[in-house]
């Protein structure tokens, strides 16, 4: 019996020690990945839409602080391509594991990658599109910050 009292007391601490209870946010960007088309872009204003952050938690915290989230695009090179965008939120929650929901992400305006002068017809975009940015894949990540951050991240395919 103290055999087995101490084998648990044993595992508890190694689980505590490694973080396997560490509070924490887990985020997944859906769909993932994102295609994009030239008419798609146009007829959104160059904004990607329909994002879906999946966020689910894990280990345990009476008051975690959820900072916010941070929205980047990288280039296929892996430099940014846009300044980051961040949503401040600054809020504490207690945080069990298990919890799964899921929230609509921020629209992500791709415009200023386009060097494109002038307001331009559809045809006009489209021609410049695929002379340009067919084929190519940037990332969007998310970036969840607080007392423990995590992030996810999905390609933008452009079609």
């Amino acid at each position: 019996m103290r055999r087995s009292i101490l084998l648990a007391s044993l595992v508890l601490i190694v689980v505590v020690l490694t973080g396997c209870l560490a509070p924490k946010v887990n985020v997944r960007i859906a769909p993932n990945p994102i295609k994009l088309s030239a008419k798609q872009l146009y007829a959104d204003d160059f904004n990607v839409k329909g994002l879906k952050l999946h966020l689910s938690t894990s280990g345990f915290s009476v008051n975690y602080t959820i900072g916010g989230a941070v929205i980047s695009v990288v280039d296929d090179k892996g430099d940014p391509a846009l300044e980051p965008i961040t949503v401040e939120i600054g809020k504490g929650t207690p945080i069990v594991p298990g919890i799964e929901m899921t929230e609509n992400g921020p629209e992500v305006s791709l415009g200023e990658l386009f060097d494109y002068d002038g307001s331009p017809t559809e045809e006009q975009f489209i021609k410049y599109y695929n002379e340009n940015w067919k084929d190519k894949v940037y990332k969007v990540s998310v970036t969840i910050t607080g007392d423990n951050p995590t992030s996810d991240t999905a390609d933008i395919r452009f079609e």
